[in-house]
């Protein structure tokens, strides 16, 4: 039988559809590509040379310098607070300290930018709300400067020395948390527990008075009780009179 030219492109067409299927299903599956990093590309450090055993001072300050913190660390790596608004007679934590030290000599960004064609007032940056400073041993300085709030993010833009190109965006709560353990309470030692005193009740009386009602109350009930006795007695020795006296049927 002969086949028109139609026919023989279909049966061509189906041919190339059924071996290109078989060419796919025979390919080996491919592997899935890498995650791609969670953190942005500029996230990192703040001072990535700065080792926290190095550091032997932190300052902490707000914009208008109405509350001061000053911890320093003496030769034989104890902490002190050397100053603050929010004073105290009580001794320094020194784990709390540390933890301050800490949590400032190892801050990180989530991310960073050039401020190109904005100003720093774009970012709160022109009069930063609060500023800390880190000293190491050899007087060298570090700085962080925190500017405003991000408007969509938890976040907060801050310069970070003396770089004024560069915002770094820094964990709001990271923030707060070093804002509360160095200004609103600095790193002091727990007050202790106050002991409640038992209070005496105070006696209204006297030892004389009382001794005096004491003895007057016994008189009284003596007295009743003498005058109970005597009755007792008068009635009983009456009763017997009666029944003595008279005669038996």
């Amino acid at each position: 039988m002969r086949l028109n030219r139609g026919t023989l492109v279909l049966l061509v067409a189906s041919v190339v559809v059924i071996l290109a299927v078989l060419l796919l299903n025979n390919q080996p599956a491919s592997a899935p590509g890498p995650t791609p990093e969670a953190t942005a590309e500029g996230a990192g450090p703040i001072f990535p040379d700065l080792p926290q055993d190095a550091v032997v001072k932190v300052e902490a300050s707000n914009s208008d310098g109405t509350q001061k913190t000053v911890l320093t660390k003496d030769e034989g790596g104890a902490w002190t607070v050397a100053e603050a608004t929010n004073a105290s007679d009580l001794a320094t934590d020194q784990t709390k300290a540390a933890s301050v030290v800490q949590t400032l000599a190892t801050l990180a960004s989530t991310d960073r930018f050039a401020l190109g064609d904005q100003q720093p007032a774009d970012f709160g940056l022109d009069a930063p709300t609060h500023i800390f400073v880190l000293t190491d041993k050899d007087s060298k300085t570090y700085t962080l400067k925190v500017g405003s709030k991000s408007p969509t993010t938890p976040r907060y833009y801050t310069f970070v020395n003396d770089d004024t190109a560069t915002v770094y965006v820094v964990q709001q709560t990271t923030i707060d948390d070093l804002v509360n353990q160095t200004l609103t309470l600095p790193p002091y030692v727990a007050s202790p527990t106050p002991t409640v005193t038992p209070t005496a009740t105070l006696n209204p009386f006297s030892e004389q008075e009382l001794a005096t009602q004491t003895a007057q109350a016994v008189e009284t009930f003596m007295a009743q009780l003498t005058a109970t006795a005597e009755s007792t007695v008068e009635a009983t020795g009456e009763a017997t009179a009666e029944v003595t006296a008279t005669p038996a049927p």
